[in-house]
């Protein structure tokens, strides 16, 4: 009896040693696809099927030219689908992309790495570790940010106070599917 007291203590000291390492943590297991956001915010649905890729060439196929960025900054997996929704009586379309990059080292990369075309972005408290964004003269934005492993992407088709909010708010959303 005392035997299997002290097995039990030892084995619910292992799971708390290795909870306080993060090898339990969560994201270690979720897939990049479970992070998009499903139809959780009002009035914006999603549009297509999107895709996932677990292969640089699955990505290539998907992108094109685009995929080597991600690839020299440790691509693992990507998820994307685009939204439609209305803005000011409007229809407009969003795209989400949420890639894994293995760490937190290669996301921060990626999001620092000039070749994703977003200088003179304005940096925004909002969502990730950090985030920023970019407003296209009327005609676009784009929203990033990286929390952990994970490079968070997204973009819409109009440039209006009330799109860079619909932004925010799919940035909130997926950010909060990583705590």
């Amino acid at each position: 009896m005392r035997m299997d007291k002290a097995f039990i203590i030892v084995i619910l000291l292992s799971v708390n040693l290795a909870c306080g390492k993060g090898l339990l943590d969560h994201d270690r297991f979720q897939k990049t696809e479970d992070l998009l956001v499903k139809e959780e915010i009002a009035g914006w649905t999603s549009s297509g099927s999107g895709w996932v890729a677990n292969s640089m060439e699955e990505l290539t196929a998907y992108i094109n030219g685009a995929a080597d960025i991600y690839y020299r900054h440790g691509f693992i997996s990507g998820a994307h689908q685009p939204y439609q929704g209305t803005l000011e009586n409007t229809g407009s379309g969003l795209e989400l992309t949420i890639y894994d990059q293995g760490n937190e080292s290669n996301a921060s990369a990626l999001y620092e790495d000039p070749e994703l075309g977003l200088d003179g972005a304005i940096d925004w408290k909002g969502a990730g570790q950090t985030a920023k964004y970019i407003r296209y003269a009327g005609f676009s934005q784009v929203l990033c940010f990286y929390r952990g492993k994970h490079f968070v992407l997204l973009q819409i088709n109009a440039d209006t106070e009330a799109s860079l909010d619909i932004l925010k708010q799919f940035a909130l959303n997926v950010d909060g599917k990583f705590k």
